[in-house]
């Protein structure tokens, strides 16, 4: 039995800010900012995946919560409710467009709690009291920030939420294992339970295969029946980091016996630059920032996971510094293999 693939959308935050949104990059909303002021730019960063061959987008919503939109200077509920709104509705309708893919699916990007923070946590995982790793709280209370958020969207987007195709609750810090944990709580719950979703993890370095083996197993632990479609993955990664990280993923759910046809492998890394964090600017450390080098890498990392057999699909694109000529690259080597 052959595993699908899908073609994932590309970076859209820095899509936005290396062309017509610059400004966003220093906004606690990021990707989020032109729900205020330009939706325009986002429908029109929507379409260019799409049109580039992205068989699933994600919406605009990473950094959108409560926090940052009240640092990003929205105090008004109503005015939160619509831009939770608007974020999902133009995904769905960018699915929608004269000739695009009509069939394309929408993915609700969810970052984990540590981009709620200033300045944002999702490498170190360090959060303040009670998300600590050393709180006996944390757990209650990272799962009450998910769920709430969460249904913040469902009440502001009421039929929109409803047309999302998935969950993706994406750049959790991999020491987190108490985040990912809370995160299937609230997918496993009565009200999200029947709605697919992913976990998908950020990786500063490759961890001892036994860390990397027990974040698979917590991501796929326990999964009762009636649950819908669950994936895991890595993404905002180094693209060198993900093969032996994948090996992994895919060894222990091997050994956990899962029916294939139930659970996704997700890759989306980093589009070959390295960021500083000091200097706030890109650099090509290793010379993996060429689109075509970069592309068949990764498909090469596809074509391995295809192969181990217990993959129901592997979901593939990418994320910071990725663009529409990556995505339309994957879906020309997808479509050849």
């Amino acid at each position: 039995m052959s595993t699908h693939v899908t073609i994932l959308d590309g970076g859209l935050g820095t899509l936005l800010c290396d062309t017509t949104s610059p400004e966003a990059s220093t906004s606690p909303l990021w990707s989020s900012m032109d729900l205020l002021h330009n939706p325009g730019r986002l429908s029109d960063v929507h379409a260019q995946y799409i049109k580039a061959g992205a068989e699933c987008i994600e919406t605009a919503t990473y950094q959108l919560c409560r926090e940052t939109l009240l640092r990003g200077g929205v105090s008004d509920e109503e005015q939160m409710r619509r831009i939770c709104h608007a974020a999902i509705q133009l995904a769905v309708d960018a699915t929608e467009g004269p000739g695009l893919m009509a069939n394309a699916s929408v993915a609700l990007s969810l970052g984990p709690f540590g981009m709620c923070l200033q300045p944002s946590q999702e490498y170190s995982g360090i959060y303040p009291p009670p998300y600590n790793v050393d709180s006996k709280g944390a757990l209650d209370a990272l799962e009450k920030w998910h769920r709430d958020r969460l249904w913040a969207f469902k009440e502001a987007s009421g039929a929109a939420f409803n047309r999302m195709n998935v969950l993706t609750f994406e750049t959790v810090p991999y020491k987190r294992i108490d985040e990912i944990a809370a995160i299937r709580r609230v997918i496993d719950s009565e009200e999200f339970r029947t709605t697919q979703a992913w976990i998908s993890m950020v990786y500063t370095e490759v961890p001892a295969e036994e860390v990397i083996g027990g974040i698979v197993k917590e991501v796929f632990k326990n999964l009762l029946p009636g649950i819908a479609h669950r994936g895991i993955g890595i993404n905002c990664t180094k693209l060198e980091n993900v093969k032996d990280i994948a090996r992994v993923y895919s060894k222990t759910v091997k050994e956990m016996a899962i029916h294939r046809e139930t659970v996704s492998l997700v890759l989306y890394p980093d589009g070959g630059l390295t960021y500083d964090v000091n200097t706030k600017t890109w650099s090509d450390e290793n010379g993996m920032a060429e689109v075509e080098k970069w592309c068949k890498l990764l498909m090469e990392i596809v074509e391995e996971a295809k192969n181990e057999g217990c993959w129901g699909s592997v979901i593939v694109g990418g994320c910071c510094k990725t663009t529409p000529e990556h995505i339309a690259k994957l879906a020309e080597l997808a479509e050849a293999d």
